[in-house]
C-alpha cells in the first residue's frame, strides 16, 4: 500500500522492494484508464489514442497491472487479486486513487480497507518521497534531485476489524512514513 505520487510510481515501488520481492508483484491499476487505453479512446488528441494500445500492453506486461475500477463492479478485480496472491504474488494498490495534484497525501478510498479485509493478508506501507518534486522539475520549476522509497513493517488486520477502521490504518501507517 502505497502514496500514489506520479506515473512513475509503480517502477519506483518496485526498485525499493528488492529483486526478490518484485518478480512476484501485481499492481492494480484504475480499471477506467486501462479500458481507455486498450480502447484506444479518452487520451486527448488522435496521436495519443493512436499509442494508446502500445501502452495498455506495455503496462500489462511489465508490471503485471490489473483492473481496479474506482466506480462501479470491484467484484471481479478483488476476485483476481485474491487468485494473484494464491499464486504467491503480492498486490499493490495505490489507495489515494489518483496521482496527487499537488504534492500532499490525500485520503485514501474506502475500497482499500475492504480488499485489504477480503484478502486477510498482512499490509506493508510504502511512502514514496521526492517524486513530486522530481516532477515539478520536469516541468522546469524546482528540482530535488532525491527520490526515496520509505518501507514499513507489515500490518496484520484482526478478523474484526471493520473496513472503514483498516483504510484508516492503512493511510495513518503509510502517512507515518514520511519524513518531515
Amino acid at each position: 500500500v502505497s502514496n500514489h505520487v506520479t506515473f512513475y510510481d509503480v517502477p519506483i515501488l518496485l526498485y525499493g522492494l528488492g529483486s526478490r520481492t518484485r518478480r512476484h508483484v501485481a499492481v492494480a491499476m484504475a480499471g477506467e484508464m486501462l479500458l481507455d487505453w486498450r480502447r484506444a479512446r479518452g487520451q486527448g488528441n488522435w496521436f495519443l489514442n493512436l499509442l494508446a494500445p502500445a501502452a495498455y500492453y506495455l503496462v500489462t506486461a511489465l508490471f503485471n497491472v490489473f483492473p481496479l475500477p474506482q466506480s462501479g463492479d470491484f467484484r471481479a478485480s478483488f476476485e483476481h487479486a485474491a487468485s494473484a496472491m494464491d499464486r504467491g504474488f503480492h498486490v499493490v494498490v495505490f489507495p489515494e486513487g489518483r496521482r496527487t495534484p499537488d504534492g500532499q497525501m490525500h485520503p485514501f478510498q474506502r475500497g482499500s480497507g475492504l480488499l485489504w479485509k477480503e484478502l486477510r493478508c498482512d499490509g506493508l506501507p510504502v511512502y514514496l518521497d521526492g517524486l513530486w518534486e522530481l516532477q515539478v522539475a520536469r516541468r522546469g520549476w524546482f528540482r530535488s534531485g532525491r527520490v526515496s522509497v520509505h518501507v514499513g513493517t507489515a500490518i496484520a488486520l484482526g478478523a474484526e476489524t471493520n473496513p472503514a477502521a483498516a483504510t484508516t490504518l492503512l493511510e495513518e501507517r503509510v502517512k507515518g512514513l514520511q519524513i518531515k
